[in-house]
């Protein structure tokens, strides 16, 4: 039997419940693939009180009441969730974590002493090397029996270890082809400095009127300044945090996707981001300020990370012909070939029946 260990809510409330959107596709992709036999879902750690609703017939919440409880409850309800997932897990099943964090390190321990006959595996996303917790699980992490990442981080125990950076639904989803290239670019997702790099795409896309700049998500550093610039700049249009099928919509007419995280940061090192694989999967184009070796054989522009470098680069992006740019959309099908739920449902098997 195999179980998956997240932290999801049910699809209509990720929005409301202030769920990471990507997370939760990644999440979504591989249960709706039938990669697994029974899913769990511990709550991140900043959601409290009372909810209109847990779970579905996806998944199971483990949910306590200590979650409305006072603040020193709030905090210890995680751990409480955990001893009682710890209970309802049969020997000798095979479990999938979705990364290693307070949400789940007390059942892995739990799990290692009390039910050895359980084989632990996870799938490492979001890892930072140099956080404190981080570095003190790092041990952990290599000791579980087989380990999924999204990058090849040398750290981590390569015995057991498949890269793979990221998971497409099973099915074949037809996204809308571009045909014609118009000059829009999208910047999508936790519009923190060190992922999104907005402040300095913001200065470049205020200095080239002729290209328009679509921002959505959540405004983590520069709120003031991202709102200044969209009032301030016509062709910079800043869409907040947008329901679902909006930002579909939003994400099947603009081709060009920007993946701007800052090359030097931490957190960079050891991930891949979703809204990459997101992008091509809706054969958009890529502009990315990270080479990324887990996508040889798939067109994808680089550009630098400063922002003269990055102005030029992406004007000489503009100016090419369609026909050359066409080179680099619609790549949809790749993307689908080599990372859906059924590659991955077929690694994690390969990796349970390592001996």
């Amino acid at each position: 039997m195999r179980l998956f260990v997240t932290h999801i809510c049910p699809k209509d409330k990720i929005i409301e419940y202030g769920i990471s959107l990507s997370a939760s596709n990644f999440n979504y992709n591989l249960i709706e693939g039938n990669c697994f036999d029974k899913v769990y879902s511990i709550y991140p750690g900043f959601i409290k009180g009372k909810l209109e609703k847990l779970d579905d017939n996806t998944f199971e919440a483990v949910y306590s009441s200590w979650r409305w409880k006072g603040k020193l409850r709030q905090r210890l309800a995680r751990f409480i969730e955990q001893y009682r997932l710890f209970k309802k897990i049969p020997q000798k099943s095979k479990i999938w974590y979705y990364n290693l964090s307070t949400l789940n390190v007390l059942l892995i321990i739990l799990l290692k002493i009390f039910k050895p006959s359980i084989q632990q595996n996870i799938i490492i996303l979001d890892f930072t090397p140099d956080l404190p917790f981080n570095k003190r699980v790092l041990p952990l992490i290599n000791r579980l029996h087989g380990r999924i990442s999204l990058s090849a981080y040398k750290k981590f125990n390569q015995q057991n270890l498949v890269c793979m950076p990221g998971v497409v639904p099973a099915q074949n989803n037809v996204h809308p082809q571009i045909t014609a290239v118009k000059r829009e670019f999208l910047l999508s997702g936790a519009l923190k400095e060190n992922i999104a790099m907005h402040s300095m795409v913001l200065e470049a896309f205020a200095e080239m009127p002729e290209l328009t700049l679509h921002i959505s998500g959540v405004l983590i550093d520069h709120k003031e300044k991202t709102k200044s610039y969209s009032q301030k700049y016509p062709n910079i249009h800043f869409h907040g945090k947008m329901p679902y099928d909006e930002f579909y919509n939003l994400l099947s007419n603009v081709p060009f996707s920007l993946n701007t995280r800052k090359p030097t940061a931490p957190e960079n090192l050891c991930n891949f981001p979703s809204k990459v694989i997101e992008a091509l999967l809706y054969n958009r184009i890529v502009v990315s300020t990270i080479h990324y070796p887990q996508l040889d054989g798939i067109d994808y522009f680089e550009v630098a990370d400063e922002k003269e470098k990055f102005k030029q680069e992406i004007q000489r992006i503009a100016a090419m012909e369609d026909a050359e740019l066409l080179q680099y959309a619609n790549q949809g099908q790749k993307v689908i070939e080599r990372f859906n739920a059924e590659k991955w449902n077929k690694t994690m098997t390969e990796i349970e029946n390592i001996k």
